[in-house]
């Protein structure tokens, strides 16, 4: 669980909308219902815990989706309604063959402040704070494996939960602006959603003990030279379109074969020696043949010539 400064957050509440999809080659998703869980439906509880939405736009051309926390005046902190909105979100990305890369944003000049605070005011029992962690742990390691090469863009601060979210991406951006901050322990409590685990593994046991002892703020300087973040954002310009222009160097390929050679890091990065030979054995199979490996072969041929 992930809580964040009560001094600074308003109350509103935001009419729930119902999810569309525009019929074209971009398609914009604002699933603002309550989306069904991953698993079951035990989890639907969590939409009596409205406001905000998740929104997606999915662009079938280039194979880029982008991922907006938008609660604005509750500084993109996430509700109950909008953990199953994201749930829902990363099943439909799952899905997507011609994709090729994800974009995690909030809306405004904030990333995420964690759990509405709300929320957690009316779920301090055991029982829903383990149903919570359950739901968001499954939630975010889906985010993490998707077979897209995942990036956050970081304006603003990322605290508690919104720490632990950006650590589910591949790679993370930010903004002079920006900061992380894991305030888990000043609050009484620890990662809940897997970003302690994620952390560990990205900067090290040192670094992750520093972090999330002290809940001091990470410096986008100090997250690039740890190598928790990998890239600062030129000043002055557009996030989103920054960060898009950032990660296509990952992704020239085909989707087939962007998505192929992100199964392979995953599976390295989190099954045994053994299983991960057979998975990337797998992909080799999946791919070798195919219209992009015959195409390289033409043009090797061709510069031969």
């Amino acid at each position: 669980m992930a809580l964040f400064c009560s001094s600074i957050i308003k109350r509103v509440v935001v009419p729930k909308l119902t999810r569309k999809l525009v019929g074209c080659h971009l398609h914009t998703c604002a699933s603002r219902h309550a989306a069904a869980p991953p698993d079951d439906g035990s989890h639907l509880w969590l939409s009596s815990f409205g406001g905000g939405a998740v929104d997606l736009t999915k662009d079938d051309v280039s194979g880029l989706a982008v991922l907006t926390l938008n609660n604005p005046e509750r500084l993109n902190a996430v509700t109950g309604n909008m953990m199953l909105q994201l749930a829902d979100i990363v099943n439909d990305l799952k899905e997507w063959k011609g994709g090729k890369a994800l974009i995690v944003h909030g809306k405004g000049h904030t990333f995420c402040t964690g759990a509405d605070l709300n929320m957690v005011r009316n779920m301090l029992d055991s029982k829903h704070g383990r149903e919570m962690c359950a739901f968001m742990h499954k939630t975010l390691t889906e985010l993490h494996r998707l077979p897209l090469i995942s990036v956050t863009a970081i304006d603003g601060p990322a605290i508690g939960g919104g720490a632990e979210l950006c650590t589910a991406t591949d790679f993370r951006v930010m903004t002079e602006q920006a900061h992380i901050r894991f305030v888990q322990a000043l609050l009484g409590i620890v990662p809940g959603w897997g970003g302690g685990t994620r952390l560990t593994r990205l900067v090290g046991r040192t670094r992750a003990l520093d972090l999330l002892s002290s809940g001091r703020a990470i410096s986008p300087e100090e997250a690039v030279e740890m190598g928790l973040a990998n890239w600062m954002i030129p000043t002055g310009h557009d996030v989103v379109e920054a960060t898009t222009d950032w990660v296509q160097k990952y992704t020239k390929g085909k989707p087939e074969v962007v998505r192929a050679v992100k199964n392979v890091v995953v599976a390295g990065a989190e099954m045994s020696l053994e299983e991960s030979l057979a998975e990337e054995a797998e992909q080799f199979v999946n791919v070798w043949g195919g219209p992009a490996h015959q195409e390289a072969m033409l043009r090797n041929a061709r510069h031969k010539k």
